[in-house]
């Protein structure tokens, strides 16, 4: 197993690299600093099977250069680790294909949590302190919109993005933004959660 990790300030790789090997004991770890050396890696190797991606690091821009990275990568996993709180640049990356987003500021439990989950095929947002096992107050679901409700909706049944999107006649991209403000809004990390609390109170 390949992972690879891009993220500028060598102590957090350093930390980083020990959390995943212990995490996944067949990885090998690689580790890039710039988005120089990460479009030399992508042109020249295999892809990886999962990428621990920061948001700030030297030439990248995470609003202009994440969705042509998801292009290159279309079936990597690829999960955000960073410190930005900005829940607009949160919500367009995830918008734009990663499959997670873990605040550095995290638990390394939850972190751990969320790298598995994500490896399971979860959809992820782990945020500054945030708990993987958080649970809604009862009047959650009050706060949403009508349009995030009706992705919730589809989202208890188990539906993909995609069906989500052709039920709703809209983007995949757009169900993803209202993804993300689901589990923002519901202080959940995972859509599985997400799916799990609507189920247990009769949304469906």
């Amino acid at each position: 197993m390949n992972i690879l990790l891009v993220d500028d300030h060598p102590v957090f790789r350093s930390g980083m690299a020990v959390m995943t090997s212990n995490l996944f004991t067949d990885a090998h770890i690689i580790e890039v600093g710039d988005q120089a050396c990460l479009s030399r890696y992508i042109e020249d190797e295999e892809p990886p099977d999962l990428v621990l991606l920061d948001l700030l690091f030297p030439g990248f821009d995470a609003s202009r250069d994440f969705a042509a990275l998801r292009r290159k990568l279309p079936l990597t996993p690829i999960v955000a680790v960073s410190m930005v709180h900005d829940n607009a640049l949160i919500d367009e990356i995830m918008a734009a294909g990663a499959n997670g987003f873990v605040s550095k500021t995290a638990r390394p439990e939850d972190i751990s949590a969320a790298f598995l989950s994500v490896m399971d095929g979860e959809t992820v947002i782990v945020r500054a302190s945030g708990s993987i096992a958080s649970t809604p107050g009862e009047n959650a679901m009050s706060a949403l919109t009508v349009r995030q409700l009706d992705v919730l909706r589809f989202v208890a049944q188990g539906m993909s993005n995609k069906l989500i999107a052709r039920e709703l006649n809209i983007s995949p991209y757009t169900v993803r933004i209202h993804v993300s403000g689901i589990l923002r809004t519901l202080d959940l990390t995972s859509r599985s959660a997400a799916a799990s609390y609507a189920a247990s109170r009769g949304f469906t």
